[in-house]
């Protein structure tokens, strides 16, 4: 049986503002975001409530077209989507951010919303025979590369 949702969590040394405008710039998401790869188009598109946009994902050789709709885009505090494939809902994801003493923790989540049929053909077109531990294995990746690119953003002071 899946796992309904997946959690993972990271401190960051930038402020929720910082983190906040990375994760909502389209553009920026080929630099953090493990699976994913974004329409080039990309460039100046701010995520908001309500816009859905089609990328392409992949794992080794394989690669898959998915549609995204982002449901909340709360700034400095949250962003959700929702990633459908062939019109059938497949997975939310969930970005939460908390100001901390040190800057920001990122809370990183998915829950998995396929169905059976859903689950088999994603398997044929993805080649991840278990999910589950692969977006957990994303969310680490994920995670570690919004700390970098978040880090190297944030002004640092003397």
């Amino acid at each position: 049986m899946r796992e309904a949702t997946l959690v993972g969590s990271i401190e960051i040394a930038a402020d929720p503002t910082t983190v906040y405008g990375i994760l909502t710039d389209l553009a920026r998401w080929e630099r953090f975001v493990a699976e994913t790869r974004v329409p080039a188009r990309a460039a100046d598109v701010r995520l908001s409530p309500g816009m859905t946009f089609r990328a392409w994902n992949r794992n080794g050789p394989w690669r898959w077209r998915t549609t995204t709709t982002v449901l909340e885009a709360v700034p400095h505090d949250r962003l959700v989507f929702r990633v459908s494939c062939l019109g059938s809902p497949v997975s939310v994801w969930r970005y939460d951010i908390v100001p901390t003493p040190r800057g920001s923790r990122v809370t990183e989540s998915t829950r998995d919303l396929r169905g059976t049929a859903m689950v088999l053909l994603c398997l044929i077109t993805t080649g991840v025979l278990d999910r589950a531990e692969h977006s957990r294995r994303n969310i680490e990746l994920t995670l570690a590369a919004l700390k970098a690119e978040a880090e190297a953003e944030q002004p640092k002071f003397s």
